[in-house]
């Protein structure tokens, strides 16, 4: 007992504790998540950590001296080692960090519906959850009250001063990360440069910015003017003039007489945005069905003659696009959903979807043919309230939203269920109600990629067996082969009754398989994602190319070919003018691939790419394509326009900027 005593007695003041314990914590969660060490970052961390950690010192020193304060020191700081923890799962799960609201609110679902997932990531990390919780438990173990010296608390309050002057100076030495916190901030790229604590303030100081501040959008200065020499010809045609894809919208009016200065900056904002032109493909599609399918973790890599001979058909039969990507826009699949559907960068990571349908997306497909009276549904072959789709896919233009447990029967109980009986369950309900717009969201292609743990893994294995891939790759392709199959029926049903040359198939993906990736989560002990991309290692451009699938019966034998850049955000405004509906490509983040303007395909964390070469925002370097002749003006004028069209989207998520729009078309 007398050692219990003098350990117990131990006088360790409440304000070191703190200072130590987030140190500690900021330090560990950036060297276990961190792939290539930076000096310079870390340090920055640090820094920073001590400032913070400083800050909280001070209000424990008052606390600390009570009777109870060490129990209450104790019990502040195992909540925010918890935050800590919870944060280095959730990046081992999905590659990314993310924002509070995130997680309290869209990553719910994820906890609630995978608690097998969870519990394994708590028993097999507990050895780290141990680790991040040692001050902790050795400040509750050992100490006593212990009373700090005003002098103390002066010294303490300068250390803080101190330590943030200096963040900043190794922040500003850094040199690539200063915009991190201003004009290209991300919450998970600002994480990784100044630490969680950091991160959490920004995100909370941007959106609150957003919100109550009129942002400032860069300036764009025009792309000089290239002159060509134009081709003889043996017959003068007169030349085809196309009208811009615009409504009836006079910008520079509505800002003037816009009280919400926010909002006026973004009637500014839109004015000087060139619409894209309408083309020789304008309204290809008009008056056709429309399939609009968002598939789980779907890549190109699945497409093959023989193992998918349906999706090789629909891949190479219809429009081909050969540089496509599916940027990881972070909080998993809401956001890829919310990309495909809605145009926009999904700025608010897990919450993007429900707080979107909070305002008019008329541009919606949906919302745009169901006002050409289209039959209209959205399916879904998982649990109805998952990312609360229940509340949400009524709202993006579809009469009615049916998922298991809510309304469509036929659905056999495993995971991930089965994409075929989706299809064979709902195609009867709408194929007879034409013109449709029908939108679905498959689940057959989800993680864990093991044949204990994926039941399409197993109803499929069979066919991939004798692949020469790990267990891990092979289950992956077996899951997908699924999608294969649901596709396979849907043509089948669309031939058989006559209309596939009147109906469009669209498929696109939600995100890259992460669940290949090595991580704790999906219990990889190797990056599989390398081997089923072929490669040795990979960065974010390689792990985001993806496929696009645009397929009608009509377009086959035309031959079709998008050789630049395409990514999720080009796909509303493209399906737009392939169906000939009245939208305004000013106020859609991309753009229709056929309106011959320049290609531009951007990332969360401000990297790009697009026909003369690639961005890395990390490393802020510019890669050249080949035989691309760039300068520092063509750089910095691409970074401007990048950074306008990240804050553009933040606005109108914040300000519920369609709302307005929608008034003023009434």
């Amino acid at each position: 007992m007398r050692w219990k005593e003098k350990l117990g007695k131990c006088p360790i003041p409440a304000w070191l504790f703190a200072v130590v314990t987030v140190l500690y914590c900021e330090s560990l969660l950036h060297l276990w998540t961190t792939k290539i060490f930076a000096a310079g970052r870390f340090a920055a961390v640090l820094a920073f950590a001590m400032g913070f950690g400083g800050v909280i010192g001070l209000v424990f020193s008052f606390i600390g001296e009570k009777r109870w304060g060490k129990w209450a020191c104790t019990g502040l700081m195992a909540l925010l080692t918890v935050f800590y923890i919870v944060e280095y799962f959730v990046n081992d799960a999905y590659m990314c960090f993310m924002p509070v609201n995130t997680l309290l609110g869209g990553a719910q679902g994820v906890a609630t519906e995978f608690t097998g997932i969870v519990l394994h990531l708590i028993v097999q990390g507990f050895w780290r959850i141990a680790v991040f919780f040692l001050p902790v438990v050795l400040y509750a173990l050992l100490a006593a009250p212990c009373q700090t010296r005003w002098r103390t608390r002066g010294f303490l309050l300068a250390g803080v001063i101190a330590a943030y002057l200096l963040s900043f100076g190794i922040v500003k030495s850094v040199g690539t990360d200063v915009e991190r916190m201003d004009v290209s901030y991300n919450f998970d790229s600002a994480v990784r440069c100044f630490g969680l604590h950091v991160g959490t303030i920004l995100e909370q100081t941007h959106s609150a910015v957003a919100q109550n501040t009129e942002v400032e959008f860069a300036p764009v200065a025009p792309p000089p003017t290239e002159v060509t020499e134009a081709p003889e010809q043996e017959t003068e045609e007169p030349p085809v003039i196309y009208e811009p894809n615009v409504m009836d919208f006079d910008f520079d009016a509505l800002a003037q007489s816009e009280g919400n200065a926010s909002v006026a900056a973004v009637h500014r904002y839109v004015s000087t945005v060139t619409p894209t032109m309408k083309n020789e493909y304008t309204g290809l599609f008009q008056g056709k069905n429309l399939i609009l399918i968002t598939a789980e973790a779907f890549t190109a890599e699945v497409i093959d003659p023989e193992r998918t001979p349906t999706l090789y058909r629909l891949a190479t039969q219809g429009i081909q696009f050969r540089d496509y990507y599916q940027p990881a826009w972070g909080a998993s699949t809401t956001t890829g959903e919310f990309s495909n559907l809605v145009g926009l960068v999904p700025t608010t990571a897990g919450m993007c979807m429900k707080e979107a349908t909070q305002q008019n997306l008329f541009l919606t497909m949906g919302h745009q043919l169901q006002a050409r009276n289209y039959y209209s549904a959205a399916y879904h072959n998982h649990n109805k309230d998952f990312y609360d789709r229940d509340k949400t896919h009524t709202h993006l233009g579809y009469d009615r939203f049916l998922a298991r447990y809510g309304g469509l029967e036929g659905i056999t109980g495993v995971f991930p269920e089965s994409d075929l009986e989706m299809i064979d369950v709902t195609v009867p309900q709408y194929i007879d109600h034409q013109p449709f717009s029908v939108y679905y969201m498959t689940v057959s292609g989800h993680c864990m990629y093991s044949q204990k743990e994926n039941a399409m893994a197993r109803k499929n294995y069979d066919v991939v067996a004798g692949m020469d891939h790990c267990e891990a790759v092979k289950c992956y392709y077996a899951s997908q082969q699924e999608l294969e199959y649901a596709m396979e029926s849907l043509v089948r049903q669309l031939e058989e009754a006559g209309i596939a040359d009147d109906t469009v198939i669209v498929i696109a993906t939600d995100h890259y398989p992460y669940g290949l990736e090595r991580s704790g989560a999906w219990r990889n002990t190797s990056d599989y994602l390398a081997e089923l991309y072929g490669v040795d290692s990979y960065d974010k451009f390689i792990r985001d190319h993806n496929a696009l699938i645009v397929w009608s019966g009509c377009l086959e034998g035309k031959n079709i070919v998008v050789d630049e850049p395409v990514y999720s955000l080009d796909i509303l405004p493209t399906l737009s003018n392939l169906f000939g509906v009245e939208y305004d490509s000013r106020l859609l983040v991309g753009r229709d691939v056929f309106s011959g303007e320049s290609p531009l395909v951007l990332w969360p964390d401000f990297s790009w790419k697009t026909d003369k070469g690639q961005f890395d925002a990390q490393s802020g370097t510019f890669t050249p394509a080949e035989g691309a002749d760039v300068d520092e003006d063509y750089i910095a004028r691409v970074k401007s326009i990048v950074r306008n069209k990240i804050d553009y989207s933040r606005q109108v998520q914040n300000l519920d900027y369609f709302n307005y729009l929608a008034k003023a078309r009434q």
